[in-house]
């Protein structure tokens, strides 16, 4: 994949890649990011002036000497981040930054600066600027959970709708492999391990197929970590035109503090299976989440979006 100049600026300052476990220099946080873009903005400048010979820019940012220092480390690892972006990719992980117009749109346009500047990624990057569910849940779910989901997930196919999840075990691996199994697809955002994942086997042929695409805003090798978990969830939610929540917890859980993250943002409309049984669905409802059964009304009105041909999804996986 080829990068821009303002790609490879992202990517140097933002990430982990090419950095040694000897090399005690950090990347840039998001806030740090976003505050470095605010500084150029109103220098009236572009990331990619990183790039020029003359180093004027830095000095009219007015930084600390330490701080300057940092961002020159940070910018003179460009060669070994060639040969570990061409490693990489020689894997099957690409990058896409916030400056690439295959960026997730929506993404960008709900979080703004809170959308991450860069994104790990393997498979069919178009996927995730198509129309589409997320379908989230418990990890523990339990057998009406679980045939909820199903039935969820093969009427969000039968209308050609992309479906969004996190990789997780429980609800969210239902719904990938329910997506595929189907003839779907899906896209999952990785909190981890996103190295590993692309080598299982029926993983490796979802994204050889172009059906699956798997996003991480971590690096590829990263462990697993509660931590990155709930930051992911955002993207989830935001990702998609409307969020289906098929089982949660009261008041705890990853589940959970996502769907109430996504109702006090307004990510995106936050549907909620409408059972009682499940006292954490009732108290999202309580909280404002939006109650639905499974029934004959398409996805696409539910998620109020006026269903026309121009707005209609073209079968991606025909000849």
């Amino acid at each position: 994949m080829k990068y821009t100049d303002n790609d490879m600026c992202a990517i140097l300052l933002c990430s982990h890649l090419a950095l040694g476990e000897d090399d005690h220099v950090k990347p840039f946080s998001l806030g740090e990011w976003g505050s470095f873009l605010q500084k150029l903005k109103v220098l009236g400048l572009k990331p990619d002036v990183v790039f020029s010979p003359d180093d004027t820019w830095l000095h009219d940012m007015s930084y600390s000497e330490l701080y300057r220092d940092r961002i020159k480390r940070l910018l003179s690892r460009g060669i070994s981040l060639a040969f570990a972006l061409d490693d990489m990719g020689e894997q099957g992980i690409n990058l896409v930054t916030r400056f690439s117009r295959e960026y997730p749109i929506l993404l960008r346009k709900k979080l703004q600066y809170k959308a991450p500047p860069l994104l790990f990624y393997s498979g069919n990057l178009s996927l995730v600027n198509k129309i589409g569910i997320s379908v989230v849940g418990s990890r523990n779910i339990d057998t009406d959970g679980s045939i909820f989901a199903k039935k969820l997930v093969e009427k969000a196919v039968s209308e050609e709708l992309i479906v969004f999840s996190g990789g997780a075990r429980g609800v969210d691996q239902i719904s990938e492999g329910t997506a595929l199994a189907c003839g779907g697809g899906a896209v999952s955002f990785i909190s981890d391990s996103l190295i590993s994942k692309i080598k299982k086997k029926d993983v490796n042929r979802a994204l050889l197929e172009q059906r699956l695409l798997l996003l991480s805003d971590v690096k590829p090798d990263v462990g697993f970590s509660v931590g990155r978990a709930m930051n992911r969830n955002k993207f989830i939610y935001a990702a998609s035109y409307g969020a289906f929540v098929v089982q949660s917890d009261y008041n705890k859980g990853g589940t959970w503090n996502g769907a109430m993250e996504s109702l006090k943002n307004r990510y995106t409309n936050t549907f909620v299976w409408a059972n009682d049984k499940y006292e954490g669905n009732m108290k999202l409802i309580e909280n404002g989440g939006i109650p639905y059964n499974l029934g004959d009304a398409k996805l696409f009105d539910i998620i109020n979006k006026v269903y026309t041909d121009s707005m209609k999804q073209q079968n991606l996986f025909l000849p």
